[in-house]
């Protein structure tokens, strides 16, 4: 049952653009910002599809809590059970609560075997006992507590060992003399450890069956210490394109084929499935792993520091919270190799962006230069002229104003067509209007001089003529449009809040054409404001006051608005 888991501005601008000092400051700035995006960008070999996966992989690592959480739940969900269990139903779900640890937490692990095996030496079930037993050596193992292990292992007769539990047994004995040979630096102990460990091997080989996927674990396994691992890829990439594998499953699959290609030296492909095979690990998930660690090693060697520093940190912060020991010895390796590099590489950083700093800040200073000598140029400009250019410039913005409003209000083609009618002949007008304004202040100019021409621009009768007359074919368009617009506007009010219809003169008040721009799918009420030329709180007051007055509430009101006359 658990053999497979050990295998793991218009004219300002254009006079901006035309000066020489701006313009050879910026394309200096865009050539500085280019060059280090680029270097930024170019500085890995990834292929698509592993660039892809790696940030798949970035991805899975922010959402850590959320897997975290959801195990926890699971795990709290079992023990729940306990409350209400007695005699082999302790032992069930002190199973399960091993299962769900085993290689998420290794202390709870063994705690909970100790458990199970408190429970079956009390019920005296040999079955029940012997299981206890290798779940509690097999943890022992990957905590490197060999010795703790042989002891466990020592009181277990294999001869009246069930069938079941004899690829366990033979699994355990396989891991623990792999991981004393991995630790013993004596050659002779080396050699020694190593066949034993090929014995055990090769019997839990024998006992799987056919079908059984821990023995195409093993079988790789034996294939890669023999140097054939072109010979086990297609029989790997077949059990993994398997649509009924588990997500740990193919974490597995996924590290062993990894495994596969490093060995045939396609370094790309093995960078490819140990982050697929970290992805599946992590979403399991499990704190006890090979894949993530052993994909740092690879990116370091290709040279991408800081992500292998940030996958090292990762995996052994995990291997710290399952406390295991075997593969926290496998990592500290690794760790400070990574970690001194990723501090080489921060601090060149740092030194290539103060330089960038300083670039910058002289490309500032002579920016600064450059517009000051263009402001002093600047203010040659008459104030006759100064005070036209505003005035023109508030009028262009009212016109742009006029814009927006006439494209919010293509809601349909009749809208579309009543508007587009009227805002020609009223655009007609208003050219006509700037050419008579335009002619006044000739006159003005030949009259009176300047003193005449600054009385006609202080005047602001030009203006509000224009607005009346605007707001006037407002009215009248929209009441083209919607002819019941206020009573079917009432029909939405209560009986005492109602709005007197002052249709019949074609004339809106403030407070209606608030609502006729709502109609119109004007909703921000600081655009309603600058259509009005009404403080934003004005127009908040409106609108507040006609929805606490709706019948059918608050929240409703303005979508019903939007249904008027469909």
């Amino acid at each position: 049952m658990r053999v497979q888991t050990l295998y793991f501005s218009s004219a300002a601008r254009g006079m901006f653009i035309r000066h020489r000092t701006f313009a050879a400051c910026l394309a200096a700035t865009m050539l500085l910002m280019t060059a280090v995006s680029c270097g930024r960008d170019s500085q890995y070999d990834y292929s698509p599809e592993v660039r892809r996966i790696l940030e798949e992989l970035d991805s899975t690592l922010k959402d850590k809590d959320a897997y975290a959480s959801a195990k926890n739940s699971e795990i709290e969900k079992i023990k729940s059970g306990l409350e209400d269990a007695a005699g082999t139903d302790i032992y069930r779900i002190y199973d399960r609560l091993y299962d769900e640890y085993y290689q998420y937490n290794i202390d709870s692990a063994i705690t909970y075997a100790r458990k199970k095996q408190a429970v079956a030496n009390e019920t005296g079930n040999a079955a029940m006992i012997y299981d206890s037993m290798l779940d509690l050596a097999d943890r022992y193992v990957l905590s490197g507590m060999f010795a703790e292990a042989l002891t466990v292992m020592s009181d277990i007769d294999v001869d009246n060992l069930d069938e079941k539990y004899q690829p366990r047994y033979y699994h355990i004995y396989n891991s623990l003399y792999n991981g004393m040979r991995a630790a013993s630096d004596d050659p002779v102990l080396r050699d020694e450890y190593t066949t034993k460990r090929d014995f055990y091997r090769n019997m839990l080989f024998d006992r799987l069956g056919s079908d059984d996927i821990s023995r195409l674990y093993v079988y790789s396994e034996i294939m890669l210490d023999n140097g054939r691992a072109d010979e086990i890829l297609d029989s790997l990439y077949v059990r993994y394109n398997s649509p009924d594998i588990s997500v740990h499953e193919k974490a597995i699959l996924s590290y062993i084929i990894g495994n596969a290609h490093l060995q045939c030296g396609n370094t790309g492909k093995a960078v490819f499935h140990y982050a697929e095979s970290a992805i599946n690990d992590l979403k399991t998930p499990v704190n006890e792993y090979k894949s993530l660690h052993e994909l740092a090693a690879l990116l370091y060697e290709r040279g991408d520091v800081v992500r292998a520093y940030r996958y090292i940190t990762r995996a052994v912060n995990d291997a710290m919270t399952a406390n295991a020991r075997i593969n926290i010895q496998s990592i500290n390796s690794l760790l400070p190799i990574i970690s001194d590099s990723y501090n080489v590489q921060m601090r060149l950083k740092q030194k290539q962006m103060r330089e960038l700093l300083a670039g910058l800040s002289v490309l500032a200073a002579m920016l600064v230069l450059a517009i000051a000598a263009i402001v002093k140029a600047m203010r040659k400009v008459s104030v006759a002229e100064k005070n036209t250019r505003e005035k023109n410039k508030e009028l262009e913005e009212m016109n742009t104003r006029l814009h927006e409003y006439i494209v919010m209000l293509k809601e349909s083609n009749s809208i579309k067509e009543s508007y587009l009618a009227r805002y020609l002949d009223m655009c007609s007008d208003y050219i006509e209007g700037l050419e008579r304004y335009r002619s006044m202040l000739k006159k003005a100019a030949r009259a009176g001089g300047f003193s005449e021409i600054m009385e006609a621009l202080k005047s602001r009768e030009f203006i509000e003529k224009e607005l009346n007359e605007f707001y006037a074919q407002f009215d009248a368009t929209f009441l083209d449009l919607f002819p019941d617009f206020i009573n079917r506007l009432n029909a939405l009010l209560q009986e005492d809040k109602r709005i007197e219809d002052t249709s019949k003169d074609n004339i809106l008040s403030t407070e209606l054409r608030v609502m006729a721009l709502i109609r119109l799918g004007v909703n921000d009420s600081v655009k309603i404001a600058h259509f009005l030329r009404r403080s934003v709180s004005t127009i908040y007051n409106y609108r507040v006051k006609m929805r606490n007055a709706s019948i059918a509430g608050r929240e409703e009101f303005e979508k019903q608005i939007m249904h008027i006359g469909l």
